[in-house]
């Protein structure tokens, strides 16, 4: 009688583990640019839109190395979402004390329309569009969902 060795994965949760990465990174490069007198610069929010367009991409290569390349192209895009959700949240909690506390120096009438279009609106575009990307490059030749 053959005896069968279930080997058991222990996978890490990736999508808090990279959401926090690229927030810490964008949270570093913000607090440089905000005391360097460089946040009024336009290419400087273009940066933390690439931070999060590659981090979630990463976020999914590194999913799909993990699951052994036997996994959907849903939960690759889901994969990708729940990293930029992460992702957002940290940085619109951190831009918005970093205001609060630097309110009392500068006002800035248009902040809420830079947290509602840049952290939100263009971050999450980026984060969806990066996780279908991946989702779809790395399935292109999916034939089944079901793991062998």
């Amino acid at each position: 009688m053959q005896t069968v060795n279930h080997q058991h994965h222990h996978h890490v949760n990736l999508a808090p583990v990279y959401g926090i990465i690229i927030a810490v990174i964008s949270v570093v490069f913000t607090v440089i640019f905000y005391f360097t007198n460089m946040s009024g610069n336009l290419w400087t929010g273009y940066l933390g839109n690439l931070l999060m367009f590659l981090g979630v991409l990463f976020s999914v290569i590194h999913y799909n190395s993990q699951h052994h390349e036997r996994t959907s192209s849903m939960a690759l895009f889901a994969m990708g979402f729940r990293t930029t959700l992460w992702a957002i949240i940290i940085i619109a909690l951190f831009t918005i004390v970093m205001h609060f506390i630097a309110a009392s120096q500068t006002e800035n009438p248009n902040f809420w329309i830079y947290l509602a279009g840049n952290i939100f609106f263009t971050n999450a575009v980026l984060g969806v569009v990066a996780s279908a990307l991946s989702a779809m490059v790395f399935k292109k030749n999916q034939k089944t969902t079901r793991p062998e």
